[in-house]
């Protein structure tokens, strides 16, 4: 139980981070990667992450985003699902 205690921080500092990564799209365009963790980042704050970083707005890609979840393992340790949104931003 202590062990579980002590790692709790260290978990929700991985899981507070929302890097975008480059990504190239089904279409071949160029784009971004984000990860939204459902602990504390929700699609729609992903969605934010992505107008910030397309400032002439975005498209998703459905055929690249996914939802990625983990079974749990009776361990005690609960690992949140993963939200994965590719977006290729729109040119002007």
């Amino acid at each position: 139980m202590k062990k579980t205690l002590l790692l709790i921080p260290l978990l929700l500092t991985a899981c507070a981070s929302m890097q975008p990564t480059p990504q190239t799209t089904s279409s071949g365009k160029a784009g971004y990667k984000l990860t939204c963790s459902e602990f504390n980042t929700t699609i729609e704050q992903c969605k934010v992450k992505a107008s910030e970083l397309c400032s002439h707005g975005y498209d998703v890609d459905p055929h690249m985003t996914f939802r990625e979840t983990f079974p749990d393992s009776g361990d005690g340790i609960y690992m949140p699902a993963r939200n994965h949104v590719v977006v290729s931003c729109k040119q002007v």
